[in-house]
C-alpha cells in the first residue's frame, strides 16, 4: 500500500491556518493510532455522558467500517484510539467521520438544553456555516 500524503490544517496563535502534509502509511494487517482533540483543545470529555456517547459511536462506527478497537485514552481535551481495520483498503476518514459527528450532535443538543456559555464559543456566528460547531 506504502504512503499516502494528505493536507492536514494547523491553526497558528494568531488564529491563521496554514496547512503541512502528512504522511500516511498502511499495509493490510497494520494498527493505526488515531488521535483527535476538541475545538480548540476545549475541555468537553470530562461529562460522562459525552464520554459513554463517544464510545458508542466508536463501536458503532467500528461495525459499520470494520475496525476493531484495541486500545483507546480519552483525555479531557482529546482521545486516542488504536483501531485494527480488517479490510486492505481502510476507510479510515469515514470511521472518524461516524465516530465524532453523533458525538458533536448530541454535545450540542446537551448545551443547548442547559444553555452553556460553551454554545456561543463553539458555534459559528454567521455566514454558509452559521449555527454549525466549528472546526
Amino acid at each position: 500500500m506504502g504512503a499516502t500524503n494528505s493536507p492536514e490544517a494547523v491553526t497558528m496563535k494568531d488564529g491563521r491556518q496554514k496547512y503541512k502534509t502528512i504522511k500516511h502509511y498502511h499495509e493490510p494487517s497494520d494498527l493505526h493510532e488515531l488521535t483527535f482533540s476538541c475545538y480548540r483543545r476545549i475541555t468537553q470529555l470530562t461529562n460522562h455522558e459525552i464520554r459513554e456517547k463517544l464510545a458508542r459511536s466508536i463501536d458503532l462506527a467500528g461495525e459499520k467500517w470494520r475496525f476493531s478497537l484495541v486500545a483507546f485514552v480519552f483525555m479531557p481535551e482529546h482521545l486516542h484510539l488504536l483501531v485494527w481495520p480488517h479490510d486492505d483498503q481502510p476507510a479510515i476518514d469515514d470511521y472518524l467521520r461516524d465516530v465524532k459527528l453523533p458525538v458533536s450532535v448530541f454535545q450540542k443538543a446537551q448545551l443547548i438544553a442547559h444553555r452553556s456559555r460553551l454554545l456561543q464559543r463553539l458555534t459559528v456566528p454567521s455566514g454558509v456555516d452559521r449555527g454549525q460547531f466549528r472546526r
